[in-house]
C-alpha cells in the first residue's frame, strides 16, 4: 500500500469537522445588527388581520413599518450605546462660547461674492 502524508489526511479531517458543526447562519458578517436579520425569513411574516402575509425584510416604506407591531424577532436583543467620551471633553475643556460644533461653511468675500475678488 500507498502511505498517506499528513497533508493528504488533511481534507478528509476536516471533511468530518465540517459535518459535525451546527449550521451557520445565513449572514455570517451582520454589520449593523438593527438592520441586519439573522433569522430565517420564512418566520418573519406579518400575520395582520387586514393584510396578506408578507415577507418584513422586503418592505420599504415607514408606513408599512409602522402598521406592523414590533415582535421579538425584530427588536435587537443588545443595545450598544455611543460612547460620549468627546462630547465629555469638549464640554470640560472649551470655553462656554466654543462649546459647540460649528457644521456651517464660513463666508468669504473671494468666494462668495465674485464682485469683491480684488479688493482688500
Amino acid at each position: 500500500g500507498k502511505k498517506m502524508t499528513s497533508a493528504e489526511e488533511l481534507p478528509s479531517s476536516l471533511n468530518t469537522e465540517q459535518n459535525q458543526s451546527p449550521h451557520l447562519p445565513l449572514c455570517t458578517n451582520p454589520g449593523n445588527p438593527v438592520f441586519s436579520c439573522m433569522l430565517d425569513p420564512k418566520t418573519l411574516m406579518t400575520n395582520g388581520s387586514l393584510t396578506k402575509p408578507q415577507v418584513l425584510l422586503f418592505k420599504t416604506t415607514s408606513s408599512e413599518y409602522g402598521a406592523i407591531p414590533p415582535i421579538s424577532q425584530m427588536v435587537p436583543c443588545i443595545y450598544h450605546p455611543v460612547d460620549q467620551t468627546f462630547s465629555k471633553h469638549l464640554l470640560t475643556c472649551a470655553s462656554f462660547q466654543d462649546s459647540y460644533l460649528n457644521t456651517a461653511i464660513d463666508r468669504s468675500r473671494v468666494y462668495d461674492y465674485p464682485n469683491f475678488q480684488h479688493t482688500l
